[in-house]
């Protein structure tokens, strides 16, 4: 088992779980700033995609963009998907040359049209080349670790899929608390977690909890609480090595944090001006080019801009901004007739 930056860290491990055209390098940036989660994954990147524009010399692509990362998100993953092993085994060299820390395996995306493809949540349904599939990417990867990330089953919890993550003895895996097949619908199941955290644990493998997480109540060595979604609080200490959390990120990197600090309307919105900046600076080289690349943006300017007095007219506002100038004096000019928010 090749453990990597993964043996270092200790328990509860906070991380920002990869979202597809979400975690992009900027949200990285922030989230790492002031969030500090322990690990950072990039968004999903083609493996045979990756290869194939490797090998044809295209430096141009965007599919370099995806996998842009600064220093301080380290340890920082690259998360490959498909289901070619050997487009694996060539993905995973360049992500040794472009100097990433590990290598994780999409293996839970539910895009219906990829899984039918045998790739993301297709491989819990093709365990044979789930295992040719990780195999590959190890002998690519060279001495970076490889972990997965994936759900609890295809149709339904699958306690087969668990035994076989837990025989490949990885370092680490991350699960997602639904099924293939229930998408994003209902909600996740931490108590089918808990059970496949036992699973793979018992092989050495670290497990991250994944889904509806709203909140880390308690982050120590001693203890890990979290909040879901629904208000539910869940006891994982001494079950889990911690969690991801997604989609409660976007606009509040504050949320990764251990010790459950709350940002200021002010400093929400600076920092929002910030990742505008970052945005624009990482990815200039489309801005300048064609004006339109700028809206990728805004969705986290959306959720900046809510749960305040004013956050709705902002919001608006912020919806209409070309490019980070805009997004400042948006923002400082709402600041200024909003004294009593500072």
């Amino acid at each position: 088992m090749q453990k990597g930056f993964w043996g270092l860290l200790s328990s509860p491990i906070i991380g920002l779980s990869p979202m597809d055209g979400v975690t992009d390098a900027s949200m990285r940036f922030v989230a790492k700033k002031y969030g500090q989660p322990d690990i950072i994954y990039t968004e999903f990147v083609s493996a045979e995609g990756l290869w194939r524009i490797k090998k044809r010399g295209d430096l141009e692509h965007k599919i370099w963009n995806e996998l842009k990362y600064s220093e301080s998100e380290r340890p920082v993953i690259a998360q490959i998907f498909g289901s070619d092993p050997e487009s694996f085994y060539e993905a995973a060299k360049i992500c040794v040359e472009l100097g990433f820390d590990g290598i994780d395996i999409n293996m839970g995306c539910p895009s219906p049209g990829l899984e039918k493809r045998g790739g993301g949540a297709g491989l819990i349904r093709d365990k044979c080349n789930a295992r040719e599939v990780i195999e590959a990417t190890r002998r690519g990867a060279g001495d970076l670790p490889v972990s997965v990330k994936t759900r609890i089953g295809s149709e339904a919890p699958d306690p087969e899929w668990w035994k076989l993550l837990a025989e490949m003895k990885l370092p680490a895996v991350a699960m997602h608390g639904r099924s293939f097949k229930q998408l994003y619908s209902g909600e996740a199941d931490w108590e089918i977690l808990l059970q496949a955290a036992e699973v793979i644990r018992a092989s050495g493998a670290k497990f991250l909890g994944n889904g509806d997480v709203k909140e880390v109540k308690v982050a120590t060595k001693q203890e890990l609480k979290i909040v879901t979604k629904s208000g539910r609080e869940i006891d994982l200490t001494g079950k889990m090595d911690g969690v991801l959390i997604g989609r409660e990120a976007l606009g509040n990197p504050w949320v990764l944090r251990k010790d459950n600090y709350v940002p200021t309307v002010e400093e929400k919105l600076r920092v929002a001006v910030e990742q505008a900046k970052k945005y624009q600076e990482l990815f200039n080289e489309n801005y300048d080019e064609l004006h339109y690349q700028f809206f990728p943006m805004r969705k986290h300017l959306a959720c900046f801009a809510r749960g305040f007095e004013g956050s709705v007219g902002l919001r608006k506002k912020l919806m209409t901004a070309d490019n980070a100038e805009e997004v400042e004096i948006m923002v400082e000019e709402f600041l200024e007739e909003n004294q009593t928010l500072i």
